[in-house]
């Protein structure tokens, strides 16, 4: 496999060059109107340490709308296995397998010309699964998908590269000397662009803790006349909680994403994670439940009783893992961040009591 090599200087400098020459007269006025918007805000959710995060279904869909069917590539130009651990758990294992890819992408005008290609890299985990081979598919498919996306901020907010500025939604680009707005602005509108639902994540291979079905035991030959017929196979058994029923009942896409992920994590059928996701798509977008809950606990800083409830609010909500601002700068989990106050508190009423008998026993002795 090729070793890794850094893009072209080409590439990436600044004015005409052998990879991205002539793009004035080659980029079509509606595709630059679309180069030149604003990330829509619901093809952006939050990543499991609450960074602002796009699916990598939906840069291809994106890929699709500005260049056209077959008007962009990928190669992958190096996957290389970094790591295989193996966890013994009981009478089985866990692995946990880690990748490198570097992932370039080649966008082509109407004429099925070269643009201009760039080159992303990143690394990808499959952690702690009971399959090899699911934990392997995990860590490839996430790090050539990670390194696919940052390929794709090379062509700017609409590819997510304005959530590099604090994952912002605003667009950073705004203006391109070589494509000046009089070359597509009132030539390309409007667009009849559709209007598109909320983008869900993909569904991931098994969960973590999903146990994998015994072997079936083989059965004597003797016993094997007895058998009128094959036992019929087992439906797989719905959830305890219905996770559908209060999807449905969710009042927006967030609130129906956490029951998402509340309901793999719990191991249910990929079929019954689909039929939630498509409910969520019919909900509007709401307010991130992280901004809810730091507001709750700024309310009870002072309260340990009102903290604890707000801690167990973020467990069933998720949220424990989310990074926020911390008290005194910086980001912080939101879960230490509570526990250390309520800690705090609870050292504070200890000194204050230990100082109220010491006032006693000073009165006393007087």
């Amino acid at each position: 496999m090729a070793p890794a090599t850094e893009a072209p200087a080409s590439v990436t400098a600044e004015g005409p060059t052998s990879h991205t020459q002539n793009q004035v007269s080659r980029f079509t006025a509606p595709q630059l109107r679309l180069l030149h918007r604003q990330v829509d805000p619901k093809r952006v959710g939050k990543d499991d340490k609450g960074f602002a995060h796009m699916q990598a279904w939906d840069i291809k869909r994106y890929l699709l709308r500005v260049f056209g069917f077959a008007g962009y590539d990928t190669e992958n130009r190096e996957l290389v296995l970094l790591r295989e651990i193996e966890t013994p758990n009981g009478n089985r294992s866990k692995w946990t397998v880690v990748y490198r890819a570097q992932v370039r992408l080649t966008v082509k005008d109407v004429h099925g010309n070269v643009l201009g290609y760039w080159d992303g890299e990143a690394a990808g985990a499959g952690n702690n699964l009971p399959n090899l081979a699911d934990s392997h598919d995990m860590a490839m498919k996430t790090a050539t998908s990670q390194a696919f996306k940052r390929a794709a901020t090379h062509l700017g907010d609409a590819f997510g590269l304005s959530l590099y500025n604090n994952g912002s939604l605003q667009a950073v680009v705004q203006f391109s000397a070589a494509h000046p707005p009089e070359q597509w602005e009132k030539v390309a509108a409007p667009l009849p662009e559709p209007e598109d639902p909320p983008v869900l994540p993909e569904q991931d291979v098994k969960a973590a803790d999903e146990e994998l079905a015994p072997a079936a035991v083989p059965v004597p030959r003797e016993q094997r006349s007895q058998q009128a017929s094959p036992p019929a196979a087992a439906a797989p058994a719905a959830p305890a909680r219905d996770f559908l029923a209060e999807a449905r009942e969710a009042p927006t896409q967030d609130a129906v994403r956490a029951l998402y992920d509340e309901a793999r994590a719990g191991g249910v059928m990929p079929a019954y994670l689909a039929q939630i996701a498509q409910v969520g798509q019919s909900k509007p977008a709401g307010p991130d439940p992280i901004d809810q809950l730091v507001g709750q606990v700024q309310r009870g800083w002072n309260d340990p009783q009102e903290l604890l409830r707000v801690l167990a609010e973020a467990g069933r909500r998720n949220q424990l893992l989310r990074q926020v601002g911390g008290p005194v700068g910086g980001t912080v989990q939101f879960e230490d961040m509570v526990t250390a106050r309520i800690e705090e508190l609870k050292g504070h009423a200890r000194q204050a009591e230990q100082n109220a008998h010491t006032d006693t026993r000073e009165r006393s002795a007087a």
